[in-house]
């Protein structure tokens, strides 16, 4: 129990000495917030001007002035990736197709309306530039799903016009009549059938491999993202705190604690449990902050997150302890930690480097580094809680590898440091 008490007592003075260095408390938490909201907010701007942005430039022809030409007129021009510029003349667009100044151009047919109420073969003409091979391969797509919309109303238009007229139904109606009797009975098919499309009886839900739904881009990469961000500048603890120790051993202070008396063992742990502290508030306000500035997933196990935050915390200040114990002083100890920790996240890969696989599955030379350093655990562990709904159970190899590599550095700084210089 007395060590139990020597311990806190060290960590609670070492707590009130860090609150007071505002020059740490600003790169620990101001910056990493910096920089999360600046790459948070580019993606996102980026994300929303990929789904506003014009993909391809077309030319419109419409020569059918009917329903049917209207409504694929309408529904073209109603495609936000598509830039429609409408043209009088077939051979103008053509034209103009071939002085490349636009991918394709659509022709929709005088006789277009005419053929799907007859139930006849009709087709629209797509003119695409050879020189953009991929563009006409996307316009071609696009325009077959126009038609496939278009071909559903005629076929239904045509049943039920076939129907009525055999059923004796319009027996003594007069042509208006009749019309309306189809279009009627038209409109009440074509009206559910758009109900089922929006709510579908049988929902396709999109899953990966593992069996998780997955989400839009975004959507996974801003757990990777902002993750990752926090997991590298935790590790920022580790030129903080070597800095620290080894100016208290330059200027006696280590001395003094141990004329106290206090076991070693309660100095270092002590400060270890206040460094500890320091990096869990850390993590939690820049992971509060992603969830709160960009809607950003925390998963479904708070206490999965809270384990992980402390195997983070804990391998962090161990391997803080370790570069004090192999530094010659307080300076190059500051510097040696922050060469570290940002070798960690380069190599680790806590920097998403404009992808959303993280480094523990993009295979090759990233695949091994993160393999043998804490940070693609941590980043790992993480994303399994937070983008894949991950439970404790999930993450327990990220936990046993964070704590196996928290305690090896940890005994050896023990072993290692010395008091006195």
């Amino acid at each position: 129990m007395t060590n139990i008490y020597l311990t806190l007592s060290v960590a609670w003075k070492e707590i009130q000495l860090l609150l007071r260095d505002r020059g740490t408390l600003a790169l620990l938490f101001l910056l990493p917030m910096l920089i999360a909201g600046m790459m948070g907010g580019g993606n996102l701007a980026s994300a929303e001007g990929e789904e506003s942005s014009i993909l391809l430039s077309i030319y419109l022809v419409n020569q059918d002035e009917a329903d049917f030409g209207k409504e694929v007129s309408k529904a073209i021009q109603t495609i936000q990736q598509l830039e429609v510029r409408e043209l009088s003349s077939p051979s103008e667009a053509e034209g103009q197709v071939g002085k490349g100044k636009a991918a394709a151009a659509v022709i929709i047919p005088t006789d277009f309306t005419q053929k799907i109420n007859a139930h006849q073969s009709t087709q629209i003409e797509v003119i695409v530039d050879p020189a953009q091979p991929e563009s006409a391969s996307i316009i071609t797509g696009i325009m077959n799903q126009v038609v496939a919309e278009v071909t559903i109303w005629g076929e239904i238009q045509f049943g039920v016009r076939s129907i009525l007229e055999n059923s004796g139904i319009l027996a003594g109606a007069s042509p208006q009549e009749q019309r309306a009797i189809a279009a009627q009975s038209l409109g009440v098919i074509m009206t559910r059938i758009n109900e089922i499309r929006e709510n579908p009886t049988i929902e396709v839900d999109n899953i990966n491999i593992q069996g998780e739904e997955t989400g839009s881009w975004l959507t996974l990469y801003f757990p990777y993202l902002f993750s990752g961000i926090t997991v590298m500048f935790a590790f920022f603890i580790v030129g903080t705190m070597a800095q620290t120790l080894l100016n208290e051993r330059e200027t006696g202070t280590l001395r003094r604690l141990l004329a106290a008396p206090i076991p070693r063992g309660a100095i270092l742990a002590g400060k270890t449990l206040a460094f500890m502290l320091l990096v869990c508030i850390q993590i939690a306000i820049l992971l509060t902050f992603s969830h709160l500035a960009f809607n950003v997933t925390m998963g479904n196990s708070p206490l999965g997150l809270a384990l992980l935050t402390l195997g983070v915390a804990f391998v962090a200040t161990s391997l803080g302890m370790l570069v004090a114990a192999f530094s010659k002083n307080a300076e190059q100890a500051g510097n040696t930690g922050t060469i570290v920790a940002i070798l960690l996240g380069g190599l680790g890969g806590s920097i998403p480097l404009g992808s959303a696989t993280l480094a523990s599955r993009a295979g090759g030379l990233r695949q091994v580094l993160a393999a043998i350093l804490p940070n693609g655990y941590a980043v790992e562990g993480f994303y399994r809680l937070m983008a894949e709904n991950g439970d404790v159970a999930r993450i327990l190899p990220q936990l046993g590898v964070l704590l196996g590599m928290g305690v090896l550095y940890f005994l050896i700084a023990v072993w290692r440091f010395k008091f006195e210089a």
